[in-house]
């Protein structure tokens, strides 16, 4: 909910929650887990998304605010690109409205948290909160076992607080400019999903409504108390942003972006030709009084003019928002040759490269929307006059392969009006993801359109689609699936053995792993065996060895490091073993240390480097590491001839 008076209700509002919950504390204190929109460690945000606007007030759908009994609040270009941290600059979902984000890569189960979703709550316990999902192909999506301890005896208010430690793995759990992480490992165990090739995430608003006919239940089957009613047209969870923190190689993205055009205008030259995007080509014809293909547009200005009118997106400009720039597809009918069949619309990939579109988002015309909602003299409005007339408007697109042979064809209907339930019934007016993985490997892209409202001389209804984010996927690279422990054993110990294919993923290739590194030979010999890796002691030998382990698959590699420490076992049994805590693990901010009396603390970052470095008399200690940059780091805490060798990890 968009959040009015705000230096009223700040009065009232506690700027930092007080813990009385088992799970983490509000961003700024110590043990959160809150991602700060402007962290290193993010790698990109959302590229794309879909809306689906929820009531203001679910129990009442003849409650309007500005004229409408949904949320409208925002834009949803608002939720792209990276969050803004403030009140205005997000999307409003309403009481169970849904946002869908595609993005331009992978989400990939890397170390810790692996993305965060954004709200814009102005203080640390004005939580409205959302449930989150995931999806490798767009149909199976998976949510986030949540847990919601706040009390529900009573309706938390509309400006009423709520205990962010009473909350765990729903969006909205921090303040605007933070974001709520989430860790695929808990998901990782459900057999539709990939969780190393995560393309879609969704967030839906949780309905705060304690009524047993509304509610939303977390996991374990409480109902969620959360701030309601909010009948307002900002009501609901507000998306700010979706960051990707653990993200494979980046896809190819045919967003418009990169083509120039003054505002409210368009492509339309004299001669035939094409224009790209990303790696992709779109042929262009042009002809007298009209053209085909594809051309590209930021026109949102309709006058009654043919010629300017064609050129304007039902949803008033691309992804990124209104007057931004998009694709249009106009397909020709064979008129010459006398069939009137669709003359196909081609996207080509650019040297005819091969590769798996992974899909793009799609929506109507503006003049081809009219004409279906009101219908003319020449063509059929959709429904008819009683509504129940099972018309329809569809995309169909086959994938050209190497050979040139035609996949078979995947379809999206721009328009539906076969349901027996007419409420049912649609024309799209906004942007909705069309996905194209099942085409598999291809070259091109070939897209006709079909219409129930068709006659001798082929479909009557304007023969355009719009399109925009037309995404590619690239090869990916391996990653770091869990880094590579440190390792300490006594001297003559038996040989390990550590299965590779534990620590790095890839998609699309097999990995193949070698040593890039191993700095003492003399205290270990290193091995690869397939995915093996092996090491082998040396005889009586105590020290330090640094080994590095290149994984390799799609072209691309990469490295992570451990080390491997000997010690002597003399004497072991009188020495008393360090067995320091460590937390949070991950940090931010600060890392607390226990069981540290009598200690040396040496900690490194991933090259060796020693930066910081003291002796702790006390058996508590706190050491401050907000100002060193994101990785891992080891921390090296020794008493007594006894090393004890801790990971760390700084968000």
């Amino acid at each position: 909910m968009l959040k009015k008076l705000l230096s009223a209700f700040l009065i009232f509002l506690s700027a930092t929650s007080i813990a009385q919950g088992p799970f983490p504390p509000a961003a700024g204190v110590p043990g959160t887990t809150a991602i700060s929109k402007d962290s290193a460690i993010i790698q990109s945000w959302a590229s794309g998304i879909e809306i689906v606007r929820g009531y203001i007030q679910v129990d009442d759908t003849t409650v309007y605010n500005a004229g409408s009994n949904k949320a409208t609040f925002g834009h949803p270009a608002n939720a792209l690109g990276m969050a803004e941290g403030s009140s205005t600059g997000v999307v409003s979902l309403g009481d169970g409205g849904m946002a869908t984000l595609t993005f331009d890569r992978y989400i990939v189960n890397g170390p810790g948290a692996d993305f965060a979703v954004f709200e814009n709550s102005f203080g640390d316990t004005f939580l409205e909160l959302a449930f989150v999902e995931v999806s490798s192909d767009g149909v199976h999506f998976v949510r986030f076992p949540s847990v919601s301890l706040t009390p529900t005896a009573v309706q938390t208010g509309a400006w009423e607080e709520t205990d962010p430690t009473l909350i765990h793995n729903l969006a909205g759990k921090y303040r605007q400019g933070f974001g709520t992480p989430f860790n695929l490992d808990d998901v990782a165990d459900q057999p539709l999903l990939d969780v190393n090739a995560i393309r879609f995430v969704r967030v839906t608003d949780v309905v705060g409504c304690i009524q047993p006919a509304y509610a939303s239940h977390d996991a374990q089957g409480n109902i969620i108390n959360d701030p309601w009613p909010t009948p307002f047209n900002s009501g609901g969870f507000d998306l700010d942003g979706v960051a990707v923190i653990n993200g494979g190689t980046p896809n190819y993205l045919a967003g418009l972006t990169d083509l120039q055009l003054a505002p409210d205008s368009y492509f339309l030259p004299a001669e035939n030709g094409t224009f790209n995007s990303g790696i992709c080509s779109f042929p262009y014809e042009a002809g007298t009084g009209y053209w085909s293909g594809f051309s590209y547009s930021s026109r949102v200005t309709l006058n009654g003019d043919y010629t300017n009118d064609q050129f304007v997106a039902v949803t008033n400009g691309g992804m990124d928002g209104d007057s931004t720039t998009f694709a249009i597809a106009y397909v020709a009918s064979d008129w010459m040759g006398g069939t009137y069949d669709p003359i196909p619309s081609v996207v080509n990939l650019a040297d005819g490269q091969m590769a798996t579109f992974s899909g793009c988002y799609v929506s109507n015309n503006a003049m081809a929307y009219i004409t279906m909602r009101d219908g003319t003299l020449y063509n059929k409005k959709f429904g008819g006059d009683s509504g129940n007339d099972p018309d329809w408007f569809r995309i169909k697109v086959r994938g050209v392969r190497a050979d040139n042979s035609l996949t078979e064809p995947l379809v999206f209907y721009l328009a539906d009006f076969r349901f027996t339930d007419n409420s049912l019934d649609y024309i799209v007016q906004d942007w909705r993801w069309f996905d194209l993985s099942a085409l598999g490997e291809v070259k091109s892209l070939s897209f006709v359109l079909e219409s129930s409202d068709s006659g001798d001389f082929g479909i009557n209804t304007p023969a355009y689609f719009c399109m925009d984010n037309l995404t590619v996927m690239a090869a990916q690279a391996p990653f770091i699936s869990q880094p590579l422990a440190d390792i300490s054993v006594p001297v003559n110990a038996a040989p390990v053995n550590i299965d590779l294919l534990s620590h790095f993923s890839a998609s699309g290739a097999p990995i193949t792993f070698e040593i890039s590194v191993n700095s003492n030979p003399a205290v270990v010999f290193a091995s690869v065996s397939d995915h093996q890796l092996g090491l082998e002691f040396m005889p009586d030998v105590t020290g330090l060895s640094e080994i590095s382990i290149a994984a390799s698959a799609n072209g691309i590699t990469v490295t992570d490091t451990f080390t491997v420490e000997v010690y002597s076992s003399v004497g072991v049994n009188e020495v008393s073993p360090v067995m320091a805590l460590v937390y949070p693990n991950p940090c931010a901010e600060q890392l607390n240390l226990s069981g540290v009396a009598s200690t040396g603390l040496r900690l490194f970052d991933s090259r060796g480097c020693l930066v910081y470095d003291a002796f702790c008399e006390t058996d508590h200690l706190n050491i401050p590491v907000s100002h060193l940059q994101p990785g891992v780091y080891v921390l090296r805490v020794s008493k007594n001839e006894k090393v004890q060798s801790i990971r760390v990890v700084k968000l």
